[in-house]
C-alpha cells in the first residue's frame, strides 16, 4: 500500500480546503493508498478534521507535525521568518517524510524535501491554493513537481506559456474549495454584519506590498468609507498573511478609531477571512492582486481594483482580473467608482462569467475533489 501525505505547512487554515478534499476522496475510492493529512498547526488540523466530516467513510489519518521548541518560543517575535518556519518543520519531520511514497501540497516550499534534504524518491504533487493571476504565483519551482493539479484552463494556458507543464504530468480538475464551502454553509442563514441595509463593500488587499494597495492607499480607503458611513458599509478583510506576518510585509497599523465605526467590520485574520464568508456575503469587491476576487465572482457582482503603484497593467496576464471591474488610482477615483459600480455591472457581468468559466473547470456528474483524486491515483499507479 502506497503512503500519500497531504501536507499543510502553515500556521493558518486558508490552504486546507484547496487540498484536503483530494485526500478524503482518494481514501474513500482508492483503497490501495494510505492517506495521511499532516499539519504544522493545531488550527490546520482541526479544520481538516471538520472538512473530513463532509466525506463520510474516509479512512485518512491525521498527524500534527513537530515544530522545533525554540521556534515556537520565538515565532511571535520573528514572525517575518515565515519561510524559515516551513523549512524547520520539514527538517524536524524528515523521518516521517522518508516513509512516504508521495506528497501532495498546496504550496511550493515543500520542494525543499528534494532540493535541500535529498528525498529524491518522493513523488511530489502540487495543487494550487487560489486561482489568481499575480506573477508571484508562477515561478520555476512549479516545473520541478512530478505532477500538478490545476483549477482550470486559465492556469493551464499560463503555465504552458512559461514552459512549466509536461504532458502527462498534470491534470485540470477544478476547484474543490467551492464544494467544501458550499457544503459547510448548506442550510445556514446568511450572516448579517450591520444593522442597516446599505450596500456592503469588502476590501481585500493582498499581503505582497510590492504590488498590493494597503501601505499605499489602504488608510485612504478606510477614511473614504468613514466619510460615507451613511451610504456604504465596509468589511476590511485583508489576506490573512498581511497582518499575521506584519513585520515581514511592513504592514501599516489600522488606527483604533476605525474599529468603533458602526459601518465598519475589521477582521485581520479570523477563519471568516479565509472561508469565503465575506466574499459570499458582500455587494462590492475592492482589491488589488488577491485571488479571492475569483471566489467573489462565483456570484457576479461589482468589482473595483486599486492601482496604487501606477502599473501599466493592460495586456499583462498578472492583472487579467482587472478587466472585470473598474480600476482606480486614488481614493477620489474610488469614491466616484462606488457611485457607478452597480450601473456598470451590466457591462462587467458577462466578462466576469466568461473569466470564471476560463478559470474554473467543471464537469457534470463529478466533483473537483473526485476528479483530483482520480488523477492522483492514475498518476501514482
Amino acid at each position: 500500500m502506497k503512503k500519500v501525505c497531504f501536507l499543510f505547512n502553515h500556521y493558518f487554515i486558508h490552504q486546507i480546503p484547496h487540498a484536503a478534499p483530494y485526500a478524503f476522496e482518494l481514501s474513500r475510492n482508492y483503497p490501495q493508498f494510505q492517506c495521511i493529512i499532516a499539519c504544522s498547526s493545531p488550527q490546520e488540523l482541526a479544520y481538516a478534521k471538520e472538512i473530513g466530516g463532509l466525506y463520510p467513510g474516509h479512512e485518512c489519518t491525521f498527524k500534527l507535525l513537530e515544530i522545533p521548541r525554540l521556534y515556537r518560543l520565538l515565532d511571535p517575535i520573528v514572525s517575518k521568518w515565515a519561510f524559515y518556519r516551513k523549512r524547520l518543520v520539514l527538517k524536524k519531520n524528515l523521518d516521517f517524510f522518508k516513509e512516504m511514497d508521495a506528497l501532495v501540497a498546496p504550496e511550493r516550499n515543500c520542494m525543499q524535501l528534494k532540493t535541500r534534504f535529498g528525498l529524491d524518491r518522493l513523488t511530489m504533487i502540487h495543487c494550487r491554493h487560489g486561482a489568481g493571476d499575480r506573477a508571484g504565483g508562477f515561478d520555476k519551482r512549479l516545473g520541478m513537481f512530478d505532477f500538478i493539479l490545476l483549477p482550470g484552463k486559465k492556469i493551464e494556458d499560463r503555465l504552458n506559456s512559461l514552459g512549466w507543464l509536461r504532458k502527462g504530468h498534470y491534470a485540470v480538475v477544478g476547484y474543490p474549495k467551492f464544494e467544501v464551502i458550499l457544503k459547510l454553509n448548506q442550510g445556514k442563514a446568511p450572516p448579517r454584519f450591520f444593522s442597516n441595509d446599505n450596500p456592503v463593500a469588502v476590501y481585500n488587499p493582498h499581503f505582497d506590498q510590492r504590488v498590493a494597495s494597503w501601505n499605499q492607499m489602504g488608510l485612504d480607503v478606510l477614511e473614504l468609507f468613514k466619510q460615507r458611513r451613511d451610504s456604504f458599509n465596509l468589511i476590511f478583510a485583508p489576506h490573512v498573511v498581511l497582518f499575521r506576518r506584519r513585520f515581514r510585509h511592513r504592514a501599516k497599523n489600522v488606527p483604533r478609531e476605525y474599529y468603533n465605526l458602526p459601518n465598519f467590520l475589521i477582521d485581520l485574520g479570523s477563519e471568516r477571512s479565509a472561508d469565503m464568508t465575506y466574499t459570499l456575503n458582500s455587494n462590492i469587491y475592492i482589491g488589488d492582486v488577491s485571488s479571492q476576487v475569483y471566489e467573489f465572482i462565483l456570484k457576479p457582482r461589482p468589482c473595483i481594483f486599486l492601482n496604487s503603484h501606477g502599473i501599466k497593467w493592460e495586456n499583462d496576464p498578472a492583472y487579467f482580473h482587472w478587466t472585470l471591474g473598474q480600476v482606480v488610482t486614488s481614493a477620489k477615483e474610488l469614491d466616484m467608482a462606488l457611485d457607478k459600480a452597480f450601473d456598470l455591472q451590466r457591462h462587467f457581468e458577462p466578462l466576469q462569467k466568461k473569466a470564471f468559466e476560463y478559470t474554473f473547470y467543471t464537469e457534470p456528474g463529478s466533483t473537483a475533489a473526485q476528479r483530483g483524486a482520480r488523477a492522483i491515483a492514475e498518476f501514482l499507479s
